[in-house]
């Protein structure tokens, strides 16, 4: 079925500066190893994109329509569909000392915050730096390879994948989801209690439930703490067919003619009657 707006799909990529070949994102470790950009603290994985939302750069969420599952497409992507055109009213001058009181030591080439605006600074000189807003590769053109490994449609599947995106290093899968309806419950692991900023994490995966999912209006986080674990029942020891059988059937009751026969009880009346006469 060929990939719509709005779609959850699962992609792979390799993302390229065309002028010098220079890999800067890649979701795949082997390719990432191979161009030397591996980072053993990176998570290495399929990414879900929702098609259409602008979750992905415009070239790359445009060429995903149309798509089928399973697909690879090679793309060259120009910066008005990638990170933009520079702009130079987006680079301005400042005094260091502006800088020095929000207690950031201006280095070249370093990123910085400013008034919640993300800028890189160019260079450092006579008490002035030089800040540029642009994105790093404002201006350039990208070449990609895209991998479209899967379109998620199932909605506890749909579901997982937005707390995945948020919490990567739990493994989606412990993440029980039930009472898919206006109110849905989602049963927390105990390795994400206590995570860096999980209170943010679940208010976001929240607000994407109920915004990809109209009909959620409430979304449940349960946290239950496993003081200790239940004891398994013993199995009984199970029996043999003969010990089976031997239960089931009645012992059969002796008869006078068997009584007299046994040789235990012969000897006990010869003692009894031997100690009688003695007494006479």
């Amino acid at each position: 079925m060929p990939i719509k707006n709005g779609d959850f799909v699962l992609v792979d990529y390799v993302l390229k500066i065309a002028d010098n070949n220079e890999v800067f994102d890649v979701t795949i470790e082997d390719q990432a190893k191979a161009a030397n950009v591996y980072h053993p603290d990176e998570i290495y994985e399929p990414k879900l994109v929702v098609v259409g939302q602008g979750w992905m750069i415009k070239g790359i969420d445009e060429a995903l329509i149309d798509t089928e599952e399973g697909a690879e497409k090679d793309l060259e992507i120009p910066p008005s569909k990638a990170f933009g055109e520079r702009e130079g009213s987006k680079v301005q001058i400042i005094s260091a000392k502006e800088l020095t009181k929000q207690g950031i030591t201006p280095r070249p080439g370093e990123r910085i915050e400013i008034a919640g605006q993300l800028a890189t600074i160019r260079s450092v000189g006579s008490g002035r730096v030089t800040i540029d807003y642009n994105h790093p590769l404002a201006g350039k053109t990208l070449i990609t390879k895209i991998y479209l490994r899967k379109i998620v449609s199932d909605p506890i599947e749909r579901i997982r994948e937005l707390i995945h995106r948020r919490i990567r290093n739990v493994n989606k899968e412990k993440f029980m989801i039930s009472n898919l309806g206006p109110v849905i419950s989602v049963e927390m692991p105990e390795e994400a209690f206590t995570l860096e900023d999980i209170q943010f994490a679940k208010k976001g995966i929240a607000k994407e439930i109920g915004r990809y999912m109209p009909d959620v209006a409430t979304v449940q986080f349960v946290e239950s703490f496993t003081l200790k674990q239940q004891e398994k029942p013993v199995p009984k020891k199970e029996e043999n067919a003969e010990q089976a059988e031997a239960k089931e059937t009645p012992a059969a009751e002796e008869t006078p003619e068997a009584a007299a026969d046994s040789p235990t009880d012969t000897a006990e009346s010869k003692g009894r009657a031997k100690r009688k006469a003695q007494q006479q």
